[in-house]
């Protein structure tokens, strides 16, 4: 057994739904599950103040700290490794994530405190470089492992991925205070056999879809339910009816048990019937949600989404006819619009019964293809500060519909959507050309002194 307190895992903050750090919870199973004690912060649930945070670190005296960044919240991230190193320079910093992997050199190199990236898929690679550390063995031939030597950057060859998820222990949720987070999350599968333009989910957990056992995902929902008293599980998957029947054996699963509990999932349009819908609304469904993403096939198809339009209309008209909240994800800002595509778009979301729609513009994410070759797409980054990657935000213009013409006209589809936000504050996307101050980092001093006289 190792000692106390080896392994610290921080979630950086992040604007938007508070989520459960799922990644981390996985990590953190897998190294206690090896004796390596770990602790998890999430910046989302308590946002220290700056000392705060240092004193924290001297206390619990962690000899690696591992944290997970997306593209957006990458600066932050940064301020938080720089801070670490201030605290104490014999950390060693671990970062991993979907950014990180997809620009591992680039990343070691603008920043200069960190000692490591994971590449993909991290448990293993996480979990041998722990020991590695701890042990004071050589790391050099860690698989999936980016890191410093002398002036050069080294990548290593990358882990295979784990073929069978259920090797994983469940997420450790024990180590934070699950209640403050409004919904459980469960994962029913990694990888993407899509090629969606805009999407880097297959570039870290690959093409193929891997399913983990249904009995094994109903098991990790009835530890929820008993251990947790969660009513609410949403699935998360990036296509969780790909495989028709691992979604009617998971729905059997619950019914046969006799588990009461709602959930929702994710999934394609091309990917239902109205068979199986109705067999996951006896299961407990109420929410499904599709990324619809745009009203033209033209589009569609330049976004690499081979869906027609009469797909959408029945899979939406099958949901919602089974009795479902139906939430429809769009994308604007995309390769092959022009005013008379805006306006099918427009229509589609008037025309099919949808309960809720997110509307997004298209954001050139590293690792997809779009950002790769923009031009390919007949599209040019006009934006390369990752704060503003939140697909809230133009980042991206249209050689062929450039912003003169697409912010009018874009203005104008927002007024007749009419959108509304569940807070006072108009939506996000309706602030999509405002540069604004990224999340802060640390909770101020004055704040933090306030709330703890609960003044």
């Amino acid at each position: 057994m190792y000692s106390k307190t080896e392994v610290l895992l921080i979630s950086p903050p992040f604007k938007g739904l508070l989520r459960e750090p799922i990644g981390l919870y996985y990590l953190a199973g897998v190294l206690n599950s090896h004796g390596i004690s770990t602790s998890i912060l999430d910046f989302n649930i308590v946002r220290p103040t700056r000392s705060g945070f240092r004193r924290y670190l001297k206390d619990i005296n962690p000899r690696i700290v591992g944290i997970t960044s997306f593209t957006f919240n990458f600066s932050i991230t940064q301020d938080i490794i720089k801070e670490i190193g201030r605290v104490d320079p014999k950390i060693f910093t671990v970062l991993g994530g979907v950014h990180a992997s997809a620009l591992p050199e680039e990343v070691m190199k603008a920043t200069p405190a960190l000692d490591y990236i994971i590449v993909g898929e991290g448990e293993f690679s996480f979990l041998e470089l722990c020991k590695r550390i701890i042990e004071k063995n050589s790391i050099e031939d860690v698989k999936g492992l980016a890191f410093r030597r002398g002036e050069n950057i080294v990548l290593n060859p990358p882990r295979e991925l784990i073929q069978d998820l259920d090797e994983l222990p469940f997420p450790d949720r024990g180590l934070l205070s699950f209640e403050k987070y409004p919904l459980a999350v469960v994962q029913t599968s990694r990888g993407c056999p899509y090629s969606c333009i805009f999407c880097n989910i297959n570039k870290f957990y690959g093409m193929k879809i891997r399913l983990r056992d249904p009995k094994r995902v109903v098991d990790e929902c009835s530890l929820l339910i008993e251990r947790y008293g969660r009513e609410r599980i949403f699935f998360f998957g990036d296509a969780f009816t790909f495989r028709p029947d691992w979604a009617e054996e998971l729905c059997e699963e619950i019914t046969r048990r006799g588990l009461k509990f709602s959930w929702g999932c994710e999934t394609r349009v091309d990917n239902v019937t109205p068979s199986l819908l109705k067999n996951m609304k006896e299961a407990g469904c109420n929410e499904i949600q599709f990324g619809i993403d745009y009203g033209d096939e033209d589009v569609l198809h330049n976004l690499g989404k081979d869906v027609s339009i009469s797909m959408i209309e029945d899979a939406v008209r099958w949901a919602k006819e089974a009795g479902f909240f139906v939430d429809a994800f769009f994308i604007f800002n995309v390769p092959g619009e022009d005013e008379e595509t805006m306006e099918r778009t427009y229509n589609l979301i008037q025309r099919v019964p949808i309960s809720a729609i997110e509307i997004n513009l298209l954001t050139p994410y590293p690792g997809t293809t779009l950002w790769d070759d923009p031009e390919r797409f007949g599209m040019k980054i006009v934006e390369k500060n990752f704060d503003y990657y939140t697909t809230k935000k133009y980042v991206l213009e249209n050689i062929d519909f450039p912003r003169a013409k697409f912010v009018p006209a874009f203005k104008k589809i927002l007024k007749r959507l009419n959108l509304h936000s569940p807070s006072k504050e108009e939506p996000e996307i309706f602030k999509f050309l405002k540069r604004d101050v990224r999340p802060k980092t640390w909770e101020q001093e004055d704040t933090w002194i306030k709330r703890l006289l609960r003044i």
